[in-house]
């Protein structure tokens, strides 16, 4: 009998935030604490030649400024917390102020003199990638990848900026919608016959596509607070994450990990932008620690539009063959990525879709990531993949069409199932189940019933469609923790986020499901990194819901077998002679014989350990 499956619950923070009890990291105040905000570039591209703050400082209630020479280098194309050499959009932070006030502090941002020096910016990939064409940096607009031979051969792995152009002849062609031939790309794999496989073919659907990068734009903004007791930063963050966080920061704090206490109780939202500390962390850390006193970074709505990440956009062209029977046999791709000033890029990923989608039997994928003096590009739910779903959906059905085939039989002929494959390694998948939910969505649905209808309905038209999504979920080499107190309560802890998702507590529902302990019986331990948190993966990509039910069973699978132990030791006969249940674990010949719960967390304590 399940105690947990199939019934509701309430995680633990849901009263806070429907009564606004709850607190984000910018609710947080500390004594003595002082407000730093930022002052931003005005301009796509340049470098800093001075900063003049001398009429700043000698404001009242003014306590310090803060630059990028209090903090380490970052070389490009890293995204730097202060930009000083390389300014590469509008809207990055150059410097922050502190002062007693808010007030105070925007006011002396007025009196701060920047001489700046401009430089050539760009912000579409493809007039940085034609002949004459300005690049984002001044080393040029593309990472490469290089590899080099070292000492005894052994190979020197590395990357660096370089300028690519394209021939106008491939411009002219990716503009009016065709395949940019002469083009340089930086990622190229391929597998099959790819002439073959379109020779096969009966139809060939040829189409360019766009799609748009946007801001992650979270609710919450990336506030944060810090400050710093003997030796140790407690720094209340936004974060997707909590234990995946930790490390990261404390490399930005130049602290050991186990001198940061990161506290991040609610997040309000992060969309793939929050996955892991972000840059400007390393300012509110920094700060409180040069200043000696708590320091409130706010980040206002404007800035948070700027720095708060945004999607990469997609240029690109494809060309997709078809047999009469309905099989994909020949994919060609080309993805040109809009990587803003940090160069991210989902192209990969993307034709990485297409092949889940698909399974073709020959594939070519070619892309290239362009840097563009426009705001930082990451992820945002799911790289690659959601973005290319949207693409490839009406391409398929004009696949569909071509051959005379219905649209969902279309997809199920194509898409992969558990024996398939992904990527352009062809590397294999877990488990897939597209076609059994293509036959369940379609019956649910109605799916032929609907298609029966007339399309018209007086000044109504209507329509229906299918479409395909997927993103690949879970991770290993993370933790559960969990403790019976002696009152016989079940504590679970937690190091995923809590992003407003809820599976920081579902997936704790799996370890009191194992133990058979009623939910009001159960309390989460979470959102502070000195609560004992375990090991933890990041909070993005669905990921946490498959990585965590499962650590949190195998914690309580560890669980049941050492109060089975415990009970053999203290009741007699062997560990396999007891069986858990009503929060005890009792005799199987007897259930007369046995412990409470809270019994043998007792008894654990006593003996001292395992």
């Amino acid at each position: 009998m399940s105690t947990h499956i199939g019934k509701d619950f309430t995680p633990p923070d849901v009263a806070g935030k429907v009564t606004g009890e709850i607190k984000y990291a910018e609710d947080y105040k500390r004594e003595g604490m002082v407000f730093a905000r930022l002052l931003t570039s005005p301009m796509p591209s340049g470098r800093v030649v001075s900063i003049d703050t001398s009429e700043a400082l000698r404001m009242d209630g003014v306590i310090g400024v803060f630059t990028a020479d209090d903090l380490p280098p970052v070389p490009p194309p890293g995204n730097p917390a202060l930009a000083s050499e390389y300014v590469t959009y509008v809207g990055q932070p150059i410097l922050a102020v502190a002062a007693i006030t808010e007030e105070i502090a925007e006011s002396a941002i007025d009196k701060i003199r920047i001489d700046f020096e401009r430089r050539d910016f760009v912000v579409d990939p493809i007039e940085s990638l034609s002949p004459g064409g300005s690049n984002a940096y001044p080393e040029g607009n593309v990472l490469v990848r290089t590899r080099e031979e070292g000492p005894e051969g052994a190979p020197i792995v590395g990357a660096e900026i370089r300028d690519i152009k394209w021939p106008q002849s491939a411009i002219d062609a990716i503009k009016s919608g065709n395949e940019p031939v002469g083009g340089e790309f930086t990622t190229e794999w391929a597998f099959g016959d790819l002439d073959a496989g379109f020779a096969e073919a009966a139809e060939i659907i040829e189409e360019p596509f766009v799609t748009i990068g946007y801001p992650h734009h979270s609710l919450e903004a990336r506030t944060g607070m810090a400050y710093w007791e003997n030796g140790k930063c407690y720094f209340h963050g936004s974060s997707q994450s909590q234990s995946a966080n930790n490390a990261g920061l404390a490399r930005m704090l130049g602290i050991d990990l186990a001198d940061l206490v990161f506290i991040n109780e609610a997040t309000g939202g992060g969309f793939g932008s929050k996955i892991g500390p972000y840059p400007f962390m390393a300012i509110t850390g920094n700060f409180a620690r040069v200043l000696n006193r708590p320091v409130q970074l706010r980040i206002t709505r404007e800035q948070e539009f700027y720095i708060g990440s945004a999607r990469s956009g997609m240029q690109g062209w494809i060309k997709i063959g078809v047999k009469e029977n309905g099989k994909v046999s020949a994919v060609d791709l080309v993805i040109v990525n809009d990587g803003g000033a940090t160069g991210g890029g989902s192209g990969n990923s993307s034709a990485q879709h297409v092949t889940v989608a698909y399974q073709p039997e020959n594939m070519r994928y070619r892309g290239i990531s362009v840097y563009t003096n426009t705001t930082p590009r990451g992820a945002q739910r799911g790289p690659g993949q959601n973005e290319m779903a949207a693409v490839l959906a009406p391409m398929t059905d004009k696949a569909a069409a071509a051959v005379n085939m219905d649209r969902v039989a279309f997809r199920k002929v194509n898409v992969l199932d558990s024996n398939g494959f992904q990527g352009g390694s062809q590397g294999p998948v877990t488990s897939a189940f597209v076609r059994e939910a293509l036959d369940q969505g379609a019956r649910t649905f109605g799916w032929n019933e609907k298609l029966a209808l007339p399309k018209v309905n007086g000044s109504k038209v209507r329509g229906i469609g299918v479409g395909i999504g997927y993103h690949g979920a879970g991770g290993r080499g993370y933790d559960g923790l969990l403790r019976i107190a002696p009152d016989g309560r079940l504590f679970i802890h937690s190091g995923v986020g809590n992003l407003g998702t809820y599976s920081y507590a579902g997936t704790c529902r799996a370890a009191a499901e194992a133990l058979q302990v009623p939910w009001e019986r159960c309390e989460i331990v979470h959102g502070r990194s000195d609560k004992h948190l375990p090991h933890s993966s990041g909070q993005g990509g669905s990921n946490t819901i498959f990585t965590h039910t499962r650590t949190n069973w195998v914690a309580a699978q560890d669980a049941i077998t050492k109060l089975k132990e415990i009970a053999a030791a203290d009741l007699g006969g062997s560990a396999d002679d007891y069986e858990i249940g009503d929060e005890r674990v009792y005799s199987r010949s007897d259930s007369s014989i046995g412990l409470t719960y809270a019994q043998a967390a007792q008894r654990a304590m006593e003996l001292g350990g395992k």
